[in-house]
């Protein structure tokens, strides 16, 4: 028999960055046994239009015991747990399609206001508090596509029956990003809003230390869940 499969999702690239640690944590722990649970890992497309059929799809195929999505939060300084996403959609920036709706309205017609994650996000944040890592939990997910991955993953496992934990953890900056970003900024220096500047960060070992701690104590929770 074959081990359960705990589903783990990360953000391709956006808004013009080259790089994303929610994408680029996921080959770490594609085909790893964590727990008794088989991690498949998928990299998502920062697609309005797309994004709720593929994850609907993946939930189908997997039927995955747990389920973690990964976003990076431009600027935060640490972890953050996520427990709610609304039914709606406000970009400040267009997804990878162009497409920036800005008008609230809903990521799913006729779909309930909101939906709330089934994993303990104060435990995880607790977690990784005790191992002094900066976390926190978070209880609105804006209204980008964060969001509306965490509503639409939300209600994929609900649509198949599937009661195990799922949230949406949000992501620092890494150092090298923003290395990069004072590395190439303007010569004129840090003058302009736009201009990239010392942001906050963490190294990607240290995101891939916490996102493995999470890992383990999602796992034990959806084994003690089925």
């Amino acid at each position: 028999m074959s081990a359960p499969v705990g589903l783990l999702t990360g953000s391709a690239p956006f808004a013009g960055l080259p790089d994303n640690p929610a994408c680029d944590l996921l080959p770490a722990f594609e085909g790893r046994e964590v727990g008794g649970i088989r991690i498949v890992t998928v990299a998502t497309p920062v697609s309005r239009a797309r994004l709720p059929g593929l994850l609907a799809d993946l939930a189908a195929e997997h039927r995955p015991v747990f389920r973690i999505a990964l976003g990076l939060a431009t600027g935060a300084p640490g972890f953050r747990f996520e427990t709610t996403a609304i039914n709606r959609v406000d970009f400040g920036v267009a997804d990878n399609e162009g497409d920036r709706p800005t008008h609230g309205g809903p990521v799913a017609p006729g779909g309930p206001e909101a939906r709330f994650a089934t994993w303990d996000a104060r435990a995880l944040a607790a977690r990784l508090l005790a191992a002094d890592l900066p976390a926190t939990v978070s209880h609105h997910a804006g209204t980008h596509l964060c969001n509306l991955v965490l509503y639409a993953l939300l209600g994929a496992m609900q649509a198949q029956g599937l009661r195990g934990p799922a949230g949406f953890l949000h992501l620092p900056y890494s150092t090298a990003q923003v290395a990069r970003f004072l590395r190439e900024g303007p010569p004129g220096g840090d003058t302009a809003p736009m201009t990239p500047r010392l942001l906050p960060c963490l190294p990607m070992e240290t995101q891939r230390a916490a996102l493995e701690m999470t890992l383990e104590a999602v796992a034990a929770a959806a084994l003690t869940h089925g």
